[in-house]
């Protein structure tokens, strides 16, 4: 029996390393085209040129480099626009004119196993570009401040109020360049154009007169038309078209006018006549009953709350009603009763000075005696404590017939006319002196115009709602209590505490005298006047405290003369 040998084991070994050996190579050809693809395309393509420059074979950061430098020069180059006969410059890097240098290589470098693109990277690259990129309103801007120096500039046109009344300056058209329009054509054609031309034509001014009109017509006028009513709960008050146009204004933006209330202002404004809308909190008192010492009670009250006035003035100003309405909040006194009766068991009630001022009295002088015991009465009692301030005008207004104020002589710009609470300077100046001479520190006080000889030179006192007040802080250390009241024909203010001060004063001999002269007035409320002479003085105050020298103070008050007036 025969049979057929089996086939060999080596020829099949063979087989399988011939397929074994064409699979590596072909795994080294595409490692290697792997790693030529990661070489070139790692690279800019070869002839590539941007903006002129040659980046080709250079890599991604070297590249970005040489772009950045080849256009750094186009930056700085002038750009000049002709205008007539003249010429404006511009620096493009200056002018909102620059490169996207970043995005400009985006495509050119990055790995890829991309036939074409691997290819491309032999047989050469592209020639581009760099984009522009253009702040319109920064270039616009730049052609307009260039342009100012061939042309007047147009110019807005105003609203201001002044003195309860309406003024009005027109817009006027300058003569110049269309900045906006020399701007777009500049960034269409840069940076393959540097140079441009432009004509002179006329400029409106952003603010129209006619805009300016309706805001004069709808808003202005309307607004210093009358005065506004304050009103705080059930009380009120006016706001007249001067104290409005002294918080008001028009602001120009964006080629429209508007109304602006200054809120600080309103804030004073209405702090200024305040006493007419709230009930001000009264400290405790001091009397004196027979003898006997009295503590008065507290008594608490209400302050304006000024948060949305503004908002509020502006509605009124146009309203029918032409009213607003403010909020108030409580006030508690500063001084109670329990507060006051506990500093006088702790502080010496030692009289620490006194002051007195003697008046005119008969018939002519009724009405301000009236005026001026009304104001005694007001204060006397009043509790300072230690670091307190101290504002008479505050603890004597509202000045009103409600309070028991009559109409009495005041002055008004050097002559003596009828006005409400007149008289009521005998008591700032008596009050003045004594916390003077109590060595007290003095805050705020204002001379009269003209000296009247019933006063101390330099050492004395006028009120005037609401801008003229008479200040002093009680730096004693201790509590101060003012007796106040009318001795015969005089003023007589006392203050009690402890004494710490001692005090030596000096006035002056007058100084730069000046002559009165005559006046003759033909007024239905005239009032005759004899003539005072006008001069300088100075007042010297030295205050020590147990030996040394605590203030050294020197005032000098100018007086103008009191003319002669004659009543036709």
């Amino acid at each position: 029996m025969t049979c057929d040998p089996a086939p060999s084991a080596p020829r099949r070994r063979r087989g399988r390393n011939v397929v074994l050996g064409a699979l590596g190579g072909v795994v080294v050809l595409a490692g290697a085209y792997v790693a030529l693809a990661a070489w070139q395309t790692g690279k800019v393509p070869k002839g590539t040129t941007v903006a002129g420059a040659d980046i080709g074979g250079l890599s991604k950061s070297a590249a970005q480099t040489t772009v950045d430098a080849a256009v750094a020069g186009q930056l700085d180059k002038p750009v000049t626009i002709a205008v007539n006969s003249k010429s404006l410059t511009l620096t493009p890097s200056k002018a909102g004119l620059s490169f996207d240098t970043a995005h400009v290589l985006d495509d050119l470098t990055g790995f890829t196993l991309d036939p074409a693109t691997v290819l491309g990277h032999f047989t050469g690259g592209p020639d581009r570009t760099v984009p522009t990129q253009v702040d319109r309103p920064a270039l616009a801007a730049a052609v307009q401040l260039a342009g100012e120096s061939i042309h007047g500039s147009p110019v807005n046109g105003s609203v201001t109020f002044n003195d309860g009344k309406v003024d009005v300056v027109r817009s006027k058209p300058g003569t110049g360049i269309d900045s906006t329009a020399v701007a777009s054509t500049i960034a269409k054609s840069w940076p393959q154009k540097h140079q441009f031309t432009a004509t002179v034509d006329e400029q409106p001014a952003p603010l129209t007169n006619a805009e300016i009109d309706t805001f004069v017509r709808t808003f202005a006028n309307k607004a210093m038309g009358g005065p506004v009513t304050v009103k705080a709960g059930a009380k009120t008050t006016k706001l007249t078209p001067t104290m409005i146009s002294g918080v008001l204004s028009a602001k120009v933006a964006d080629g429209k006018i508007g109304p602006v209330v200054d809120k600080k202002a309103l804030d004073a404004l209405l702090d200024e006549v305040s006493a007419d809308l709230v009930t001000a909190p009264v400290n405790a008192k001091i009397t004196q009953v027979g003898g006997k010492t009295t503590v008065l009670p507290a008594k608490d009250g209400n302050t304006l709350d000024p948060a949305g006035a503004d908002a509020a003035l502006l509605k009124a100003l146009t309203a029918p009603d032409r009213t607003m309405s403010v909020r108030t909040k409580p006030e508690k006194a500063q001084v109670s009763a329990a507060e006051l009766k506990q500093t006088q068991k702790t502080d010496r009630h030692e009289l620490v000075s006194t002051f007195v001022s003697n008046f005119p009295t008969g018939p002519q002088n009724a009405a301000r005696t009236q005026n001026i015991k009304v104001a005694l009465a007001r204060i006397n009692g009043t509790y300072v404590a230690p670091g307190e301030q101290f504002s008479l005008l505050k603890a004597l207004t509202p000045i009103d017939g409600s309070n028991g104020y009559i109409n009495a002589p005041v002055l008004v710009d050097g002559v003596d006319v009828p006005g409400m609470g007149g008289g009521i300077s005998q008591v700032s100046t008596t009050l003045y002196n004594a916390t003077f001479f109590a060595g007290l520190q003095e805050d705020e006080h204002t001379a009269h115009g003209y000296w009247i000889a019933r006063y101390p030179m330099g050492r004395e006192a006028t009120l005037w709602v609401p801008t003229i007040d008479n200040k002093w802080t009680n730096d004693s250390g201790h509590g101060i209590t003012i007796q106040a009241g009318i001795e015969g024909h005089a003023a007589v203010i006392r203050l009690y505490g402890t004494k710490v001060f001692s005090v030596t004063s000096h006035t002056g001999n007058p100084f730069n005298i000046v002559a009165p002269k005559t006046r003759t007035l033909h007024t239905k409320h005239c009032m005759t006047q004899p003539p005072v002479k006008g001069f300088d003085v100075t007042v010297t105050r030295v205050v020590t405290k147990a030996g040394k020298v605590v203030k050294n103070e020197s005032l000098t008050t100018h007086y103008d003369p009191a003319d002669r007036v004659i009543c036709e």
